[in-house]
Parts: C-alpha cells; structure tokens; sequence
C-alpha cells in the first residue's frame, strides 16, 4: 500500500466559534495549514495550539476577486511546499466526519481532483438543507500536482491542471468522505454560552430542565408555532433582505374570480380606459387589457408588485392618498384597499381619487366578513353602513347589480359634487347636482 501523505488547508478569519471543531476533527493529518484573512479574535492562536503553520495575507471584503486571489495564495504556497502530496480544502466553519476514510481513499485514488459530500446544518442541529438529494463540495480534495488555479471569482472551483490529453483528467464524487458545514447554525452558539452560564451560576432551573432547554434547541426541537411573516416588524424583514411583500402577494396570482368579475364589469360600463387603484401584480389588468383590448393604468404602493408584474401592464408606484393624474379615466377600480389605510388618511383620499375619473367600484370587507380579520394589514374594521355614509361624502354611491359576482362586498359610484363637511370647500347644494344617469343591469 502507498503512503500517500495528506495536508489539510483550512481558510478563515475571525473563526473563533467554529476554527476550534474544525482543527479537532483534522487533527491526525500529516500537515494543518491555517490561511488566515485578517483575524481580530484568537483564531491564529486558537491554530498555532494544534501545531498548524500559519499562513496570513489581508482579505478585502469588497475585492470580488478576493476569495479567489486567497485561494490561489494558499495554493501557490503549498504547490511549493508538497509538490508530491494530496491536499484537503475547509473553510473554518467545516468538520470532516471520519478523517481516516478520507486518509484511506488518498492510498488508492488515481492522482486528480475530488470531490467530497457535504451536508449543511440548517438553523439547527437537527435539519439539514434538502435542495438537493445530495450535496458534494466541488474538487476540495486533490493531488497538489494536479492543481491548475482557481478562478478569481467569490465561490470558486479549483480547475485541474493542463494536460495534453483530456483522458489524463481524473475527477469524481467520494459519498464516503463526509463534510459537515456548520455555517448556518450561529444562533447555537448563543444557546451554548447560555447554558454553560446558567448551568455554573443559576439556581432558577434544575440541571435536567437546562440540559433539556439546551437539547431541545439544538437539534430543533424545542417547542415552536409558525410566525406569519407579515406581522414581522418591517425593520427586521429589511435587515435580513427579505421584502414583506412577496409574502403578502404570494398567494394572490390571477384566478377564475379575476376573470368573472371582470366580465360583469365590461357588460356593465364598457369602458375603455380603467385605473386600478392598489392593483397588486395587475390581476384584473390582465384580463381586461389582454382579453377584452382596455386602457389599463394600476397603482400600487409596493414596488414588489411593481417589479413582479407578469402581464407587461402600465403599473406605477405610487400611494392613492396622494396619487395625481391628468387623465380621467371611465373606470375607477378601488378594490380591496380602502382599509388598509389609516382611519385618518380616508377622507383625503376619497376627496383626492374623486377626480379620477367618472366611474367607481369599491370593493369592502364588511364587519361580518370572516377575511377582514384574517388579514393583519387591514386598519379599519366598520360595517357595511358606515362605509356607505363615508362615500357618500365624496360619490353618489348605490348597491351593485345582485348578478355580479361578490356583490356582496361591492359597492358603486359616481363622482359628485358632494363635499365632507371637515373640507375647506362649502358643501354643494344637492338640489343642484347633475342627474346620474346609471346603466341598467
């Protein structure tokens, strides 16, 4: 049997918390190389107590090129050193499950580069990512001979080195050859320092209760309910770079009621222009504008929205509180928006969208509707009478055909010359307002 030797490379910086499992688990290799980037905790000093040489070179973290440039650094450095040996590539936050399977493959292997399987916590100790079947970290085991260089890209392969002949190149997965990526699991280490804190100083808690609470954290399953994403502050959606939006819009894509509703509408007015006040993703712009040839204009507060668009529709941003427009449009969609507003912001903008155009249809969760609860967005819970009033103020407004679909929910108007009484303008005697010729059903 050869004797092929191994030198385990390790790449890090400020890896305090993980550089100590990893060490551990690689500890019987012939040689342990630790490539720091700059560390500011005791990571250089955590490496020198396992005996590994210590190569140091300053990481730029806004270099794109940097995690490239590192590794061919180390790279260089032991093409120099073991011309002749295999090497094994970590990052600080990897343990290598069974050293001496690896140690075992290197004897047999033809000279090339491999690729180990890796398996990444996910939260928790106790699930692991299923984005794939199996995962495998590409050509982190070679014969240094065979190295070329890495690509000075973030997250690169190491590339094999030129050969005249393609049939010289020798490479493949090793299931065997397990490495556990710890990267995913910072919250645990937080749970640790609490518990070997309560465990020295606490009495509050009994030692089985703490090894329990620690357990039960660890491996997940420590006793949790679903958090409805929206109702998480904006603030820590916006750290994390997660948009709320795309969860509220998630489940509201185009259905059969989009193309129903729509139809009723287009026997009712037919028109040819229509603006859809908070539109969403342009669900009913699609129908009328793709099916039946309107003018379709949508508004929407949500620059999700904005950007997920599907039906290349004319959807801006904008906020119907103070939303202008120069056209008058013969439709005026205010569906499923009003109360989602401030109680306060209502009247200004229900005198501001007046002057959008000639026709309007609202749609409303009454007190009585199960959904007006349902969704943590909505600000203001009245019933079906109060909102008639209210938009009384501002448009002569009467009950939707029966025949249409959710009529329930629906209410439509025309813009009058009707002013709320808290309006600087003098209210208009309703002796004198144009008579409203409504369409018959």
């Amino acid at each position: 049997m050869t004797n092929n030797k191994l030198v385990v490379v390790i790449m890090g910086q400020n890896c305090e918390k993980f550089l100590p499992m990893c060490l551990e688990s690689v500890k019987d290799a012939d040689d342990i190389i630790y490539c720091d980037g700059g560390s500011k905790d005791k990571s250089i000093d955590i490496a020198m107590e396992y005996n590994a040489g210590v190569l140091q070179n300053p990481y730029d973290q806004e270099d794109r090129q940097m995690n490239g440039k590192q590794r061919n650094f180390y790279l260089n450095y032991i093409k120099q050193k073991y011309p002749n040996d295999w090497c094994l590539v970590l990052d600080a936050d990897e343990v290598v499950e069974d050293l001496g399977k690896l140690v075992s493959f290197i004897q047999e292997a033809t000279p090339g580069l491999y690729s180990p399987k890796m398996r990444h916590f996910i939260g928790n100790l106790g699930n692991e990512d299923l984005t794939a079947p199996e995962h495998f970290c590409l050509n982190r085991l070679f014969k240094i001979s065979e190295a070329g260089n890495y690509p000075e890209v973030e997250h690169p392969v190491l590339q094999f080195k030129k050969h005249e002949h393609d049939d010289l190149y020798y490479y493949g997965n090793i299931p065997a050859v397990v490495i556990w990526h710890l990267g995913y699991i910072h919250g645990l280490f937080d749970i640790k320092r609490k518990y070997e804190s309560h465990s020295k100083k606490s009495n509050m808690h009994t030692p089985e209760y703490l090894y329990s609470w620690n357990m039960s954290h660890c491996l997940g399953t420590y006793p949790t309910k679903q958090v409805n994403p929206i109702e998480i502050p904006k603030i820590i959606l916006d750290y994390f770079h997660i948009e709320r939006d795309g969860f509220y819009f998630a489940n509201r894509q185009i259905n059969v009621n989009n193309f129903l509703m729509v139809k009723d509408w287009m026997a009712y007015y037919n028109p040819t222009s229509v603006l859809d006040l908070g539109c969403g993703l342009g669900n009913y712009g699609c129908v009328f504008n793709k099916f039946y040839g309107v003018k379709y204009t949508g508004i929407d507060i949500s620059n999700f929205a904005i950007k997920n668009n599907l039906y290349k529709l004319d959807l801006k941003q904008g906020d119907i509180i103070t939303y202008k427009d120069a056209n008058r449009y013969d439709l005026v969609l205010v569906l499923d928006i009003l109360e989602h507003l401030d109680e306060k912001d209502l009247d200004k903008t229900l005198d501001n969208i007046k002057n959008l155009g000639n026709d309007f249809i609202f749609s409303l969760p009454f007190i009585g509707d199960s959904n007006l609860y349902k969704d943590t967005t909505h600000r203001i819970f009245k019933d079906k009478e109060w909102w008639t009033k209210k938009l009384e103020q501002y448009y002569q407004i009467r009950e939707s055909p029966e025949n249409w679909a959710f009529h329930e929910q629906i209410l439509i108007g025309k813009r009058a010359n009707i002013v709320n009484q808290n309006s600087m303008i003098s209210p208009v005697n309703t002796e004198d307002t144009a008579q409203i010729n409504v369409p018959q059903e």
